[in-house]
């Protein structure tokens, strides 16, 4: 009852509050301690923070309760860290090859066993008073045999301590490893993605959660067989067994088990529960709805689970709500009971001897200046994988631990409602009120609007400061304009004539989660917990757009949702894979479209990203497209555009140089406005376009701010709009167009982007600007001198963007420049 109450009084205080028009908000520390960041949601992490690495992901207590060893398995060299748990001190960190979820100690406490991620192996270490001495290691697949798919993730043992069972996550298969002849005695396959491993307490089988298949399979010990398979929601990912005695109350039924498996979820808002019966099923007995409100979408993320000492309560990590739910399930009926605030993206709790809660939180606290680069100047010197020399934000984004000590009731009630105050999410929509008179953009879902048709064309990798920072005004950093004027007069003519962002901040760090913030309103835990592995250059693949069913998101994409309520969609580049050798003009280009829902609306004549490949060939397709839609007199609600070239390929040998891709991009982006703007449909059109990520600086600003377009009759002419808006403005204020729902709890409670246009529409056509380069230079052959022929581009982000974006400016200017500024708007 508390706990609605709380709810029910900051819904309605926050409506009366966000019916006003909003003042343009600055992101970053306030004076209150709290931390504003770039998602809109705030920080007031509970408890004390003790530092971290990169990415924490798994903690285990040491059998004496002494010491908490916790698992790095972020951008910096993998990690495990000894802290002392009285002052949470550090007291040994040990350098893995390469390590990822897997951790467990064995029965006897005095054997620790690593799941070592792309090595494919599980490490072996031995342990005594805090330290970790490193033992054996126990290859799953021979080094010479290795390919990408060879990936150990969670490691556990048998009971008995005779066996050790590591989950090949690409293999589907659960490996078996005898530690005394250190030999893998079996291979079983499981459902997909097999994220957690966990034992039932007799040893005679075991439970294993199945990312991508939505589902927890128990195998059978002795043989691996799959004894029960419970279909339950997408990405099930942590499990605890709770085996103690269930209290029931007079007038209550006894429950029909004798036990209780937990399942997170993370693309729900739930938490499933199984109850074991004697005869051994597996049934479904309820779900616990950890969303903050009844009408929250998904977005909470789920993703880990821990019991305090006599099992009577329930903590759930909500990841992309930094908080914990907390759920009494003493009884045969659980309840949520409140929240927690953590830091930033929280991987993983365990409660300590004495009641203390212990939360990793994989982003830290805060994200922070970065003075000291990376450099524009420079390249990046390494001394290996992980290890470099500028201020890169996978270096900079370290992790925390939260250490919350015992609560009661009444604390518990002020958590709660400090993880409301973070939260922008409101069920009660905004009143009409908040919103310019005669305003096209509606206020609510299946209000009309003007506006008919969305163009939404994706870009890569630029942030503001490096294209308008000469555009002379707003808050621009002329000195940092990397590809100004002179390379993309189209982009600051277009900023000019319509408006111009000073304050827009993608969601996203890089390619791998900005393809998802930009289709999808969120990366999913897939995307935040392997990008940096991946990005390091240990796992050495990339499989970000689509191309993993773990990476697909909760409520689907865009034109998912589009497509679901009938609208007309077309797909130019997006969620595609290209031919390998390009075609002549109206030969196909695409082999193969990810999505199959995408594959039918998708321009098989439209090849995506490829550097080799101009830009303006690209619209060329697109553009005889328009005329097509002229004759008709019909055209798609939803387009959906991937123009890229301006990543560039940097100083690569024979390559086109970045100028000239830039001014390319620029020509191709100005020939689509102006197509449009001449066409029938231009009264009825609105045009977004968005950097998919910033490439990390510089700006002058932060690396996360990028250039936004939005370009339609009824856009403001000239004005410059410095509210805060992020990627997820953009998918809100779409949706709102389009008569969408939101996807996620992130569009859903972005700002949409009201104050850039106008009830009055001006129908202006736009000429676009010639090329005031050649588009058709190249780079010297002996240009390959600074590494590129080590680079990678068949990807958007197989190229390491920070030194890529050295080698540009030393092409571009020759000239020492200021240092890219890292802050809280960042990811």
């Amino acid at each position: 009852m508390k706990l609605a109450l709380a709810v029910a009084a900051l819904c309605a205080m926050s409506w009366m509050l966000t019916s006003q028009p909003a003042p343009p908000e600055r992101v970053g520390p306030r004076q209150d301690g709290s931390v504003l960041l770039n998602t809109g949601w705030m920080l007031r992490p509970a408890g004390r923070q003790v530092p971290l690495s990169t990415l924490p992901m798994t903690s285990v207590p040491s059998k004496d309760g002494k010491y908490l060893l916790v698992l790095h398995g972020g951008y910096l060299p993998p990690s495990i860290t000894v802290l002392e748990t009285k002052t949470m001190s550090e007291v040994s960190t040990t350098p893995v090859a390469d390590a990822w979820l897997g951790m467990t100690l064995s029965p006897n406490g005095t054997m620790l066993y690593v799941g070592g991620g792309s090595t494919a192996t599980v490490y072996e270490f031995g342990f005594a008073d805090g330290t970790l001495t490193p033992a054996r290691s126990f290859p799953v697949v021979p080094p010479a045999d290795r390919k990408w798919e060879d990936f150990i993730g969670d490691v556990t043992m048998s009971p008995d301590g005779r066996l050790i069972y590591a989950a090949a996550l690409y293999r589907n298969e659960i490996a078996v490893i005898n530690p005394q002849s250190g030999m893998v005695i079996e291979h079983w396959k499981t459902g997909r993605r097999p994220y957690r491993i966990l034992f039932h307490p007799d040893g005679k089988s075991f439970f294993v959660s199945s990312w991508a298949d939505g589902s927890v399979l128990q195998h059978d010990t002795g043989n691996g067989q799959i004894l029960t398979t419970a279909r339950l929601g997408p990405h099930p990912t942590d499990m605890v067994w709770r085996g103690r005695k269930t209290i029931v109350e007079d007038g209550q039924e006894a429950p029909s088990w004798m036990a209780r498996l937990f399942v997170s979820a993370a693309n729900t808002n739930k938490v499933y529960v199984l109850g074991f019966t004697e005869a051994r099923d597996l049934t479904l007995v309820e779900t616990l709805n950890v969303a903050m409100t009844p009408r929250q979408p998904f977005g909470m993320t789920p993703s880990a689970l821990a019991l305090n000492e006599d099992e009577s309560k329930l903590f759930v990590v909500c990841s992309d709500a930094n908080a914990v739910a907390v759920a009494d399930v003493a009884g045969p009926r659980g309840r949520v009971l409140g929240f927690i605030p953590s830091g930033w993206y929280p991987t993983a709790a365990r409660v300590l001897p004495g009641g203390q809660l212990a939360i990793l939180n994989g982003r830290g606290g805060r994200s922070y200046p970065n003075p000291g680069g990376p450099n524009p100047m420079k390249s990046v010197e390494r001394s290996h994988l992980g290890v470099r020399n500028d201020q890169y934000v996978g270096v900079l984004q370290t992790g925390t631990l939260s250490l919350v000590e015992p609560f009661d009731d009444a604390q518990l009630d002020a958590f709660t409602q400090t993880v409301m105050r973070n939260s922008p999410y409101r069920d009660r929509l905004l009143d009409d009120a908040s919103i310019p008179a005669g305003n096209p953009i509606p206020s609510a879902q299946g209000q009309p609007s003007p506006i008919e048709h969305v163009v939404y064309i994706l870009k890569e990798n630029r942030t503001y400061d490096q294209i308008l920072g000469d555009v002379g005004k707003g808050n621009s950093d002329p000195s940092l304009a990397l590809f100004g004027e002179r390379y993309s007069p189209n982009h600051h003519k277009l900023a000019r004539e319509f408006v111009l962002f000073d304050n827009f901040y993608v969601n996203a760090d890089v390619s791998a989660d900005g393809h998802n913030w930009s289709s999808s309103a969120i990366a999913t835990d897939y995307v935040q917990k392997l990008w940096p592995n991946s990005y390091a250059g240990r796992r050495k693949h990339y499989d970000y757009e689509g191309s993993d069913p773990a990476t697909y998101p909760p409520a689907g994409y865009l034109w998912t949702n589009a497509l679901a309520i009938g609208l007309s969609i077309r797909n130019y580049g997006w969620w595609v894979t290209n031919l390998e050798t390009a075609g002549g003009a109206g030969a196909p280009q695409v082999k193969e479209v990810k999505d199959p829902s995408l594959r039918p609306y998708t321009s098989m004549n439209f090849r995506s990203f490829d550097l080799n490949y101009f830009d303006t060939d690209r619209v060329k397709v697109y553009l005889d497209d328009l005329k097509r839609f002229e004759s008709e007199g019909r055209m798609p609600r939803l387009t959906l555009l991937r123009i890229g070239n301006d990543h560039t390929a940097g100083i690569a040998a024979g390559k086109y140089t970045p100028g000239a891709l830039m001014a390319d991009n620029d020509y191709a982006l100005g020939q689509v406005v102006e197509a449009l703007s001449r066409s029938r449909f231009w009264a009825k059109t609105a045009i977004f376009v968005i950097e998919d990520d910033a490439q990390n600086g510089p700006d002058h600003v932060d690396s996360h701010r990028a250039p936004v377009f939005v370009l339609s009759p009824y856009t403001r002419r000239g004005v410059v709009d410095s509210t805060m808006y992020n990627t997820t403005s953009v998918l809100r204020t779409m949706e709102l167009i389009l008569g969408l729902r939101p996807m996620t709890q992130f569009d859903a409670a972005a700002r949409p982007m009201w104050a850039a246009f106008s009830g009055q529409p001006n129908a202006d056509p736009y000429t676009a600007e010639k090329p005031r380069i050649d588009t058709t230079s190249r780079n010297p052959q002996n240009s390959a001198a600074m590494r590129h022929t080590e680079m990678d581009f068949t990807e958007a982000d197989r190229a390491d963007d920070d030194e890529l974006n050295g080698e540009i400016w030393t092409a571009m200017r020759g000239t020492p420049a200021p240092a890219p500024v890292r802050s809280i708007f960042g990811k």
